[in-house]
């Protein structure tokens, strides 16, 4: 029996060796396959016990525990990213340890309130970090769970757009000072399409207001912010109707101004941008020269305009911009024309100092009638009584402010390309677009632009015609050629 059990042994260890001579003889090595883990874990954390339980009522305890199925990641901007409502003055304490989250609440609770911890994003596993989204998390100090909501919308009034950096707020009180000095009772999330929605709201009175909030603080306190608000108070109750608000920065950010570095033996003069378009100019224009520091010393005669390399032109003139920063150069262009300028040393110097220490030249073309295009464009359901003015976008600049009385618009010399468009409703008839102001004695609303879902491709040389229908809604997303791109000024 020994004998034949290694018999046996000796057979099985000869074919074997036979057998991997095979495969090395085959492919030259032997690759070594780690043994498979199975498919990509792809699920979100799910909740699988809490303390107190998700809409507990008569809760009495600052410390919520939540516990998942799985291990999580830290919670390390929880406080950008989580909203409890109503709105604490103190902020939370957020701890992750292993399958557990606890959050901590320093403001002592309201009587016979709702509270709910909306998470946002904030929640993602251990392992592949998959998102628990849009989880929320409520509970009562009191005998019932309120369920009453508001449902509204915030828009840009300036440009027609939405940002889903902005929060809706709620507050109880109506003095003007509140939104500046006092956080709101109850905060929401706007989403990329401007709406927002506060859930298990008490029944009452209310103020909305919705605002950027640049420095996180929740109140009203920079003129740079997106800020909007209601005319008029809400109430909630179960029937209460979506509102919509329109956003507006009252003071435009003020741009830093840098200046250029000089390298180690440049001569340090007085620099300028220019208007041109390629070294071609627009003759329906003026040339302008803009300087980083206001222009505080000029020598006009230090300045000197030559047409086709011999006709030296007289009767032009200079002007300053209101903020002394430009150079604003007008005369009667001529078409098709070659032009000179020249900037001799000493023409002018800025508010540091800085002065032109070398002579300097801008050679340009002027363009003519046939490199523009003529455009007529006819509206459908446009309000002229409410003094429209069409505005026209380039590569996300206003280039063009054009008020119009009947229900169509037509210029005979359009630049070529393709804008995009908008509608401003001009109360004061200005033609440019009016922020509101809320510390008014009577509070005054922005005025309202509204965006046009059409784009104005503009040929030279030729009639261009576009008829739109103003209450034409935007495209479907599939019927947009690139639905990540946004239209130009937009």
């Amino acid at each position: 029996m020994f004998a034949a059990a290694m018999n046996k042994l000796f057979l099985y260890i000869v074919f074997s060796g036979l057998f991997l001579i095979s495969i090395f003889s085959e492919t030259g090595c032997a690759n070594i396959v780690p043994p498979s883990g199975g498919p990509r874990d792809s699920l979100a954390p799910v909740l699988i016990a809490a303390n107190p339980k998700d809409s507990a009522l008569n809760v009495n305890t600052q410390k919520i525990a939540l516990v998942f199925n799985e291990f999580v990641n830290s919670l390390t901007t929880a406080s950008e990213k989580i909203l409890i409502s109503p709105f604490p003055a103190k902020t939370p304490m957020y701890e992750s340890k292993l399958k557990t989250i606890t959050v901590r609440l320093k403001d002592s609770l309201l009587p016979n309130t709702t509270y709910s911890i909306d998470f946002g994003d904030a929640i993602s596993d251990l392992n592949e970090n998959n998102i628990l989204k849009n989880f929320r998390f409520t509970f009562s100090t009191g005998p019932t769970i309120d369920t009453n909501e508001l449902r509204g919308k915030i828009i840009l009034a300036e440009t027609g757009t939405t940002d889903s950096t902005m929060f809706a707020l709620l507050y109880t009180k109506q003095e003007d000072s509140t939104v500046a000095k006092e956080t709101p009772r109850y905060v929401a999330r706007v989403d990329a399409k401007g709406n927002f929605h506060f859930t298990n709201l008490p029944a009452g009175t209310f103020y909305v207001y919705a605002l950027q909030d640049a420095d996180g603080n929740k109140k009203y306190n920079q003129p740079i912010e997106q800020f909007a608000f209601l005319d008029s108070p809400v109430v909630i109750n179960a029937s209460t109707k979506p509102v919509l608000l329109y956003a507006y920065a009252a003071e435009k950010e003020k741009k830093r101004e840098t200046t250029a570095a000089t390298a180690k033996g440049e001569i340090r003069t007085l620099r300028f941008t220019n208007n041109l378009d390629a070294n071609t100019f627009d003759f329906l224009d003026s040339l302008e020269l803009t300087y980083a520091k206001p222009v505080r010393k000029l020598d006009v005669s230090k300045i000197r305009l030559v047409q086709d390399s011999t006709t030296t032109i007289n009767d032009f003139y200079i002007r300053n911009d209101s903020i002394n920063k430009k150079l604003i150069i007008q005369t009667n262009w001529k078409q098709d024309s070659k032009y000179v300028l020249y900037l001799n040393k000493d023409y002018a110097a800025d508010s540091s100092g800085l002065a032109a220490v070398k002579n300097d030249t801008l050679k340009f073309r002027v363009k003519n009638e046939k490199e523009y295009g003529s455009v007529r464009i006819r509206f459908k359901n446009i309000d002229t009584a409410r003094h429209p003015v069409l505005l026209i976008y380039a590569n996300n600049a206003l280039v063009g402010s054009y008020p119009f009385n009947g229900k169509e618009f037509y210029k005979s010399l359009f630049r070529p390309g393709t804008y995009s468009m908008a509608i401003l409703y001009d109360n004061n008839q200005n033609s440019v677009w009016d922020p509101g102001n809320y510390f008014l004695k009577v509070k005054r609303q922005p005025e309202i632009v509204q965006k046009i879902y059409a784009s104005l491709a503009v040929k030279a040389n030729w009639d261009n015609e576009l008829n739109i229908d103003i209450n034409q809604p935007p495209p479907a997303p599939e019927q947009q050629k690139n639905p990540n791109q946004q239209s130009p000024g937009f």
